[in-house]
């Protein structure tokens, strides 16, 4: 299963972003561990997913990592340069115009 961190602002519908938070808990039903990296006030406070706030970024997703180890952790942002910082931690990257295609493959691998 794979550990998904999510951006708020830009990524999530709580900040103007295309992917539900209602997908975020059928994807924690599916097995996988949903966490937000995010210090955003837009951010879904009441859902229950563990949070991660620190403004540093790499911060945030090697604390995560370190606390729910996964070997597929994927990092999904629409922040510039969240790429390249994907890379360098080791992280899947998913920018949000692309999710459609990556939750079909989660789903096409057997992983939901």
């Amino acid at each position: 299963m794979a550990l998904l961190c999510f951006d708020v602002d830009g990524t999530l519908d709580t900040g103007d972003g295309p992917i539900p938070v209602s997908v975020l808990h059928d994807l924690e039903g599916s097995g996988h561990t949903v966490v937000i990296v995010s210090p955003s006030p837009l951010r879904p406070r009441d859902a229950g997913f563990p949070e991660f706030l620190s403004v540093d970024r790499k911060k945030n997703l090697l604390d995560a990592l370190e606390a729910h180890p996964s070997d597929r952790p994927v990092y999904i942002s629409d922040n510039d340069g969240d790429d390249a910082l994907s890379a360098e931690v080791d992280f899947e990257y998913v920018h949000p115009l692309f999710w459609q295609g990556f939750h079909s493959r989660l789903e096409a691998d057997g992983a939901m």
